[in-house]
């Protein structure tokens, strides 16, 4: 049993030293001196042998493949730690690539896809409530994507704007700066007449995370877009002083390559035909939830104007419309075609009510 127990444990120092040959071998073979290597090769091929004929001078052999290995590929001693950091690089690279080419994250920060998908959103609630202290607070974030936000009065005063950005307030109260980020805070709050004391609270509410979801980067590479797919696209091609060009919009798609649409009482019509398929667009003009159809706006004010989409181009609209909730294509036309990062698939965060698949 003790020579079996020993036979085994050799064999096994055996593979471990001929598995730091070979990575050895693979990681320098391009760079190491020719004679390192065929030295390495060379006691390979002796330690290959007493693992298949059981015979010959083990500690010999060993101690010549981890000379060989170390002049190769030097700190073989660390080689354990070593692959552990290659195995995490290439993970990395791995899940940059994926990143990269196959399926990508993004965040909704607005609402202009409510109720189909939820940009940030916020609840009255004027205190913290058990659940909104650490760290069960973050356990409840992790969760539902629920966070309790409160900004009370550095100093004594009246309130007064300093500065506006497209996300966030600058508030000063006396001598004190207050940073608001507009998405996370009901702004009705604010009163600029009402005199704060040091500690009150200028504003607090429940703050609830945006959709997080999964792009398909690949489809549009072997595949037309269609009508209806909910689509990320950059908006480094878009003519408008509102939007931004170092960002992504998600909307969606209403308007094919070469089409002329419209808006009729609430309903997409595209070459003077009502979109009702896919029954996306029936449920949203006639769905309460969202709230009676698209609505006129921008260059399609009226039933009578129309965007006639060059080759290439679609038409992104916001399933909500109402005045003020979503600038889409019906204020700055259409979206080239190598613009689009590719369909929403997978709502991966948080775990709502629209967990899961897009649809």
């Amino acid at each position: 049993m003790i020579e079996l127990l020993k036979k085994r444990k050799l064999r096994k120092q055996l593979k471990e030293h001929l598995h730091a040959a070979r990575h050895a071998r693979h990681m320098r073979e391009d760079i190491a001196e020719p004679k390192d290597l065929e030295a390495l090769r060379t006691a390979e091929a002796a330690v290959r042998e007493i693992r298949q004929t059981g015979e010959g001078n083990v500690e010999e052999a060993l101690e010549r493949i981890s000379i060989a290995a170390n002049k190769v590929y030097p700190s073989s001693n660390n080689s354990g730690m070593r692959e552990n950091v290659e195995v995490i690089i290439v993970a990395l690279a791995a899940a940059m690539a994926i990143r990269a080419f196959f399926f990508q994250p993004f965040k909704i920060p607005t609402n202009s896809m409510q109720p189909t998908l939820n940009g940030i959103t916020t609840e009255a609630q004027a205190e913290a409530g058990f659940f909104d202290r650490q760290p069960i607070k973050f356990v409840k974030w992790l969760l539902t994507g629920e966070s309790f936000q409160i900004v009370r009065a550095k100093e004594s005063g009246y309130l007064q704007l300093a500065k506006e950005t497209n996300d966030l307030l600058y508030l000063n109260i006396g001598n004190s700066t207050h940073k608001i980020s507009k998405l996370k805070f009901d702004l009705s709050q604010l009163d600029g007449r009402k005199h704060y004391n040091k500690g009150d609270v200028i504003l607090a509410n429940m703050a609830i995370a945006g959709d997080h979801i999964l792009v398909n980067k690949m489809k549009y590479n072997f595949m037309w877009p269609e009508r209806g797919d909910i689509s990320v696209f950059d908006t480094r091609n878009i003519d408008h002083d509102q939007v931004r060009a170092d960002t992504f919009y998600i909307k969606r798609m209403v308007g094919l390559s070469g089409e002329k649409i419209q808006i009729q009482d609430r309903r997409i019509v595209a070459d003077g035909e009502v979109i009702s398929d896919p029954p996306t667009f029936e449920k949203i003009a006639t769905d309460p939830a969202y709230d009676g159809g698209h609505r006129n706006a921008g260059l399609l004010a009226t039933a009578e104007d129309a965007i006639q989409l060059a080759d290439g181009k679609y038409l992104m609209c916001g399933d909500n419309t109402r005045p003020g909730m979503s600038l889409d294509g019906r204020f700055f036309g259409g979206v080239p075609r190598e613009d689009f990062q590719g369909p929403a698939i997978f709502v991966y965060w948080p775990f709502r009510e629209h967990w899961g698949r897009v649809r």
